[in-house]
């Protein structure tokens, strides 16, 4: 089994998902699986993928695991009490080989089916490079990549760092792996992404929200210019000060910083940038908290648009001393062996029966049904 716990699987899964339990049990979506990658077509994988799939629901939370998420002090004893009677249903998801592509939907309840995304993308890259390459040739590659990383990193004593990369990871090992020398080698690495490892490591689980929470909002508000607002509010009665960390870019930045009125921003601890341009977005944050009369520097960004080291350092060098920054990079830490990394996610594209959508800041990965993506930016003012 690549997925060998339920914890297997990245923090904002079940904060969102303890949102739903407590708001929206009733719920149902769709989420359909995409390869950015033009040129690699993953039909062949449709087998192998159902099997491990298959193999989900023979997970359960044991008590250690119910144990250490309790201890984490954001997860309350209903939820915990769910989760620990939780089974999979592998009948949600459909995997098909649909003319060489690999074609994967998941459907049901949202409370149900929000924990497969991370997981199921895991199983693919798994077992695509395992099928197209061989390991022990790169592993020496991935080695000393990673220590080169390991060694920049060194240099910038107060640079934060947080390993994001369960999605598009290279293996379950390999990642096992990376994280281990990271956090040996850096005291800079604070934390991942991914909780079996961070409970396996003693160190700290990283995650709040991730697009889903904002695009099933547009179908559970009367106006969908609501949408948004109210997806921020419901994490605030959820979580209160907890994971105060706000994902900006669902429905583009400028929309996100017309709805971030006074009261969200004095509540939340600051936002994570996830598409578009890093500095720019940083220089915008730190104007709109001026202009609201916040000081930037109690509060702070997360940057995780597909970063490497370098990119990392140099966002550091702009914003230290303005605004409390720190970084969650993932691919480029999970899977740098000198292969070329899969592009691929699993969306959210129905809830309730209706079509929602993403746009974010880079309009190549806006993602949905396009008659309510023009919808979404007349709502929302996006030229």
């Amino acid at each position: 089994m690549i997925i060998d716990s339920m914890l297997q699987d990245d923090l904002y899964k079940f904060t969102m998902q303890q949102c739903v339990f407590r708001q929206y049990p009733k719920t149902t979506v769709k989420y359909k699986f995409t390869c950015r990658n033009k040129n690699i077509k993953l039909g062949f994988l449709a087998n192998q993928v159902q099997e491990q799939v298959n193999h989900l629901s023979q997970l359960k939370l044991t008590n250690p695991e119910y144990k250490y998420l309790s201890s984490l002090g954001f997860f309350q004893v209903d939820y915990l009490n769910y989760l620990s009677n939780f089974k999979y249903n592998t009948d949600d998801v459909t995997i098909v080989d649909n003319d060489g592509q690999l074609d994967i939907t998941i459907s049901g309840l949202w409370l149900n089916t929000i924990l497969y995304e991370v997981k199921i993308l895991s199983i693919v890259n798994e077992l695509y490079f395992k099928e197209t390459t061989d390991f022990p040739t790169i592993k020496g590659r991935g080695i000393q990549n990673l220590k080169d990383k390991i060694n920049l990193i060194y240099q910038y004593p107060t640079l934060t760092i947080a390993e994001f990369g369960t999605r598009r990871r290279y293996s379950r090992d390999w990642q096992k792996y990376v994280y281990q020398e990271l956090i040996k080698h850096c005291s800079q690495v604070i934390g991942t992404s991914n909780i079996k490892l961070a409970m396996d490591t003693n160190t700290i689980p990283i995650g709040t929200m991730a697009h889903e929470m904002f695009s099933a909002h547009l179908s559970l508000v009367d106006n969908i210019q609501e949408a948004q607002k109210r997806a921020l509010y419901v994490w605030l009665e959820t979580y209160g000060v907890n994971l105060g960390i706000a994902l900006a870019d669902t429905f583009t930045s400028n929309a996100f910083f017309n709805d971030f009125d006074i009261v969200l921003a004095r509540e939340f601890s600051g936002v994570r940038h996830d598409s578009g341009d890093a500095i720019q977005f940083g220089r915008n944050v730190i104007d709109h908290y001026k202009k609201l009369g916040i000081d930037p520097k109690t509060k702070s960004i997360v940057f995780s648009d597909g970063l490497d080291i370098p990119t990392a350092i140099n966002i550091f060098k702009e914003f230290t001393g303005l605004i409390g920054v720190s970084f969650g990079i993932g691919t480029n830490l999970t899977n740098d062996l000198s292969v070329t990394p899969l592009n691929i996610v699993i969306k959210l594209i129905e809830c309730n029966g209706k079509p929602v959508v993403k746009l974010s800041d880079n309009p190549s990965k806006a993602m949905g049904d396009l008659e309510m993506i023009e919808k979404v930016k007349t709502a929302y003012g996006v030229k």
